[in-house]
């Protein structure tokens, strides 16, 4: 039963300055690395460390970013077999300025996210069965994520939906899927509404549950997560790390989330994995690179 995961692939290019410069300004950067990213390929990656069998479903280019992109992916296991290469499009890439406090800021060029076709969904019509998870984002066409939803739906599959980047109108089908995660802004992108504290988290996870879908997340960072279900609204509090680096993080908790409920965890617990390995995960530097495992979240979660 593997977690199914559909998304972007990316090349990180990463600069860390003590400020994001404000438009027109000009900032020096302290330094410059390169990091296999992308939402679809960092949250497969996060889902395969959290011990289970994951797939990836995607497209890069032809090109020397391709090999890079795919590295710890394939390091870790995940099963590639399903990207597609694009012989006009270059692999993915994502520019990301890092701040003192961790905080960031990310331009993306799709590249051969962009060119994801009618055979990747013709294999996600052939792998995906009533017994898995597939986790969707919105780095890839949105038509794409329209038809993954109803080939999921028809198959009988769980949904995942991380809506990053977010946009203030989507698709009333994406709002049939079972989970949706965004984060603070994000949410308030999708409601047109401002969130400034658990309270105002909290209706927030109702209004976008009272539009279909079964569950809705939404992300506070160190504040940390509400939800809401039709059981009621809850809250689990951020966990007291010292965050060097928040890249990846929202990756970390939905590859995480996706992982546990996989294994047939329960909605709450599976959230306070995820929570967890997201706060985990601002500990180090990069994203992929700091996606902890199953065995660190376990001892750092006793009871599990």
């Amino acid at each position: 039963m593997p977690v199914v995961v559909l998304g972007s692939i990316n090349l990180d290019l990463i600069a860390r300055i003590k400020r994001v410069p404000k438009p027109g300004e000009t900032g020096l950067a302290e330094s410059m690395t390169t990091s296999p990213g992308g939402k679809g390929a960092n949250q497969a990656l996060a889902s395969r460390r959290m011990g289970r069998d994951t797939a990836l479903l995607g497209m890069v280019g032809d090109d020397a970013f391709a090999m890079q992109a795919l590295k710890f992916l394939r390091q870790d296991g995940v099963d590639l077999s399903h990207i597609g290469v694009s012989r006009d499009r270059p692999t993915g890439l994502a520019m990301i300025v890092v701040e003192e406090s961790g905080q960031n800021a990310i331009t993306v060029v799709p590249g051969a996210n962009g060119a994801i076709d009618d055979e990747v969904l013709k294999d996600l019509r052939q792998v995906l069965t009533s017994r898995d998870i597939l986790l969707l984002q919105l780095e890839i066409p949105f038509d794409v994520v329209e038809e993954a939803i109803r080939i999921a739906k028809r198959a009988g599959a769980r949904i995942i939906l991380d809506p990053a980047p977010a946009q203030e109108r989507l698709p009333k089908s994406f709002y049939r899927v079972d989970i949706i995660t965004p984060n603070q802004g994000e949410a308030e992108t999708l409601l047109n509404t401002s969130i400034t504290d658990v309270r105002s988290a909290k209706a927030a996870a109702r209004q976008l549950r009272g539009r279909g879908v079964e569950a809705a997340i939404v992300k506070l960072g160190e504040q940390g997560v509400v939800w809401a279900t039709a059981r009621g609204l809850f809250y689990l509090p951020g966990e007291p790390v010292k965050a060097i680096d928040a890249v990846g993080a929202g990756d970390a908790f939905a590859g995480a989330l996706a992982a546990r409920l996989d294994s047939g965890e329960a909605l709450s617990d599976a959230i306070r994995v995820a929570n967890h390995a997201a706060a985990l995960s601002t500990t180090k530097i990069g994203a992929q690179s700091s996606f902890p495992t199953w065995q660190t979240v376990q001892a750092g979660l006793p009871g599990l």
